[in-house]
């Protein structure tokens, strides 16, 4: 639900989005037309946003609806990544707004947004949803709290639905192998009247992309934003620096996932086919490593249909195995092989060792038991030292 008179989104006869801004004199602007619906939604939340920043402010008469302080707030959110900030577009629209739309923002109460939640929860949403809409209505709630137009934000101390736990499906090493031959080998299908066969064209590319992620430890957007220049052949390094992402069918490049770089290495196996693989690709310094037939960059909602889910039926391997147990593949390997937390961390690109044990504290074999050891050797020793031993 968009609020009254702010705004439309519509369908052309030529399949393309178009959107229109109404401007507060009643006039109507277009602001181009789009491929997907998606796109032309962020176009027109981003121009309301910018005229409720530009045109409008909280006064003692008048505080702000919830709609205007999260438009406001969006306006403000530099911060936040593009894909971040889709769909905290897409929540506001669809679940905050339907009930607070035109709610003055000095009247909402936790009561409310303890019902509010409890409504989401009875109609079905899932628990992301839920808090990604929490999150929202937060946001726009803190904004009116440090301009001082409400005391406190009733949605701090509301209890949400906790989100599920993915099953981690590490694969072993023949497993990696397995389905990086059957990404790399595409099942031709019979052809027209079974005259012949078609399908898609070898993939060796594809493969090599599988071991790299399993033996590497990238997330997804990190790998298919590598480019020649950040690959060192002789130190077998590659600077992780940057990560692309599909927001409304368009590709977004940008900052890793935590915002830092970092340095990770591959092993000698991956050499050859590694070479081999940038000899098919331009040498200039800014080329993908990897890219679509096309040319472009992966989008990876397309290489996971088409590619990635039938090479798994192939491989023998369980149809939930997601492209991020590759991830979780190699810290499992690196675990197995004694390495400590703290270089896991580092090598992952994760925001804290916090994090690192969060995720994987439960493949530590032993783990506390060595804790337990090291602290009774401090205590034995302590003891010792003051009986003067």
């Amino acid at each position: 639900m968009r609020r009254k008179g702010s705004g439309t989104t519509r369908k052309l006869p030529s399949g393309r989005y178009q959107a229109r801004i109404i401007r507060p004199d009643g006039s109507r602007e277009s602001l181009g037309t789009y491929r997907t619906k998606t796109e032309a939604e962020r176009a027109l939340v981003q121009a309301e946003a910018e005229q409720v920043k530009g045109e409008w402010e909280p006064t003692p008469d008048n505080p702000g609806t919830v709609a205007e302080w999260g438009e406001k707030w969006l306006a403000e959110a530099h911060h936040l990544k593009p894909k971040t900030v889709a769909g905290h577009i897409q929540m506001l629209h669809k679940h905050v707004l339907p009930r607070w739309e035109n709610i003055p923002i000095t009247s909402v109460t936790k009561a409310d947004v303890r019902g509010w939640v409890g409504d989401l929860i009875t109609g079905g949403c899932k628990p992301d949803v839920i808090r990604c809409s929490a999150e929202v209505l937060r946001s726009s709630c803190k904004a009116a709290l440090e301009a001082g137009v409400i005391s406190t934000n009733p949605v701090i101390g509301i209890s949400l639905p906790r989100r599920p736990k993915h099953e981690m499906h590490p694969l072993t090493v023949e497993q990696i192998e397995a389905l990086a031959e059957a990404i790399s080998h595409p099942e031709l299908k019979p052809g027209g009247n079974g005259a012949r066969t078609h399908g898609q064209t070898e993939r060796p590319d594809l493969g090599l992309a599988v071991r790299l992620t399993a033996y590497t430890g990238l997330r997804a957007g990190e790998l298919w934003a590598l480019r020649r220049k950040h690959l060192n052949l002789d130190r077998r390094t590659i600077r992780v620096m940057e990560s692309v992402t599909e927001v409304g069918g368009e590709l977004i490049f940008g900052s890793t996932k935590t915002g830092a770089n970092r340095a990770v290495t591959w092993p000698a196996s991956l050499d050859k086919a590694l070479i081999d693989h940038l000899a098919t690709r331009p040498d200039d310094p800014d080329t993908l490593v990897f890219a679509s037939t096309t040319g472009t960059a992966v989008r990876h909602g397309l290489f996971m249909q088409r590619n990635f889910k039938p090479a798994l039926e192939r491989a023998g391997l369980p149809r939930g195995t997601r492209f991020h147990d590759l991830r979780h593949t190699h810290a499992s390997l690196l675990i197995a092989m004694g390495a400590h937390p703290k270089a896991i961390q580092e090598r992952l690109g994760h925001s804290s060792i916090t994090v690192t044990l969060n995720i994987y504290g439960h493949l530590f074999p032993g783990l506390g038991d060595e804790l337990a050891q090291g602290l009774d050797a401090l205590i034995q020793n302590q003891r010792g030292h003051d009986e003067g031993i």
